[in-house]
């Protein structure tokens, strides 16, 4: 694959508009389009749905409510920040909810993305921040109050900048953020850097046929440290200081990827009243803190097991990774199969692809794509909005009113 395929694994130095911040939001992505088309090497077949699936979005709301303050702007936007590896196509199923909310959506491109995975070989976390800084400049154009959601890195990014920058954000919503990787070693990913000059092949963690047209499948090094560096830069600044703002975090204690119980530790650290997190794990366990909602990770009846780091933002109907989706190894549940679907990563998939084999096990493991929990998730969400718009004095009456059970 890495010298079959060598336009793939080589860095395209692209120069993205992220730094004009009063470059129109339009023009921004009729530029990250045109990126993709040029630097994207499997439009052979299927174009325009890849070119469309991975370009950046807006989503304007069929009934705004516009600013008291100022009537030009829609009183509230949400800028959807994606994670590692992923394009704006994983946050589709949460933008198209908020917009149906009343709220003003637009997603970005981190750097990197959405092109070739050799892309990632160079880019820096600073990269990333700056494309969040762009969307923030943009959107606070035309909008009165901003929600940050981002999903795993992007959720990280977000973080940062409010932190350091806290005005006009009223409201995270974080999904599985990577407060920290699931490895003890992330600090060692920038080794290769001693040894690549002689040996390309040393720049990447993992190289794989690229199968989905939505994310990437193969990792470099490279990319995995600018995660570790963000988390670094999180922990940097004073730990007294909180969020500036409320918080909704959606975890899955089975996660892989990033550290669920690194993320209820500092979750727990957060005193805001108005933090929500929906954490989704085996024992229904009850925390002393009132603000966690527990829900199952098991569903028998479609032979799901645990939520995966990937599913979470995904609903079942999703055209790409739904239960009817065009990805090659979507969680087809109604299809007749042999699959466990869970959390899984690839040591764990080639051990139980062993044991099938050798037929120790019934079932074969398949990584759960999609989130069957997903209309609970967004009603929480609504209600989320909800509480923190009205803390802010700016109350929607596009808030979907069916969620007030939700209310403490």
């Amino acid at each position: 694959m890495f010298n079959k395929h060598p336009k793939m694994f080589q860095d395209p130095q692209i120069e993205y508009p992220i730094y004009d911040l009063n470059l129109d939001f339009a023009d921004y992505i009729t530029k990250s389009k045109k990126i993709i088309t040029d630097y994207r090497v499997d439009l052979n077949k299927g174009a325009d749905l890849i070119i469309n699936a991975n370009t950046p979005f807006e989503l304007r709301p069929e009934h705004p409510q516009f600013s008291v303050k100022d009537p030009h702007k829609i009183k509230y936007g949400a800028l959807l920040v994606h994670g590692l590896l992923d394009t704006p196509f994983i946050m589709k199923d949460i933008g198209k909810h908020l917009q149906s909310q009343g709220l003003l959506v637009r997603s970005i491109i981190l750097p990197g993305h959405a092109t070739v995975p050799g892309s990632l070989l160079n880019v820096k976390y600073e990269d990333w921040l700056q494309a969040v800084r762009y969307g923030i400049a943009s959107l606070s154009k035309d909008v009165e109050a901003i929600f940050l959601v981002g999903f795993s890195t992007g959720a990280s990014l977000n973080l940062l900048h409010t932190l350091q920058n806290p005005s006009q954000i009223a409201g995270m919503i974080m999904l599985a953020p990577a407060y920290k990787i699931n490895s003890s070693f992330d600090f060692l990913t920038n080794w290769h850097h001693a040894i690549s000059w002689k040996w390309p092949r040393a720049q990447w963690l993992y190289i794989s046929e690229e199968m989905d047209y939505t994310k990437y499948c193969s990792i470099a090094f490279n990319a995995v440290y600018q995660v570790y560096r963000l988390t670094q830069a999180i922990k940097k600044i004073d730990h007294t200081r909180e969020p500036p703002c409320p918080l909704f975090m959606v975890l899955s204690y089975d996660d892989l990827i990033v550290n669920s119980e690194a993320s209820i530790r500092n979750f727990q650290g957060y005193t805001h009243p108005h933090n929500k997190m929906i954490l989704y794990i085996h024992d229904l366990h009850k925390f002393n803190d009132s603000r966690i909602i527990s829900r199952k990770a098991a569903y028998p009846e479609w032979n799901i097991t645990s939520f995966s780091h990937i599913s979470l933002p995904s609903s079942p109907d999703n055209p790409h990774y739904g239960k009817h989706g065009d990805y090659p190894l979507a969680s087809h549940i109604d299809a007749k199969n042999h699959y466990l679907f869970c959390s899984l990563d690839k040591p764990q998939k080639l051990f139980f692809d062993l044991l099938y084999k050798l037929k120790l096990t019934r079932y074969q493991r398949q990584r759960l794509t999609f989130n069957p929990d997903f209309e609970f998730l967004v009603d929480a969400l609504s209600q989320f909005i909800k509480k923190s718009a009205t803390k802010n004095e700016v109350i929607s009456t596009n808030i979907n009113p069916s969620v007030n059970h939700l209310v403490d």
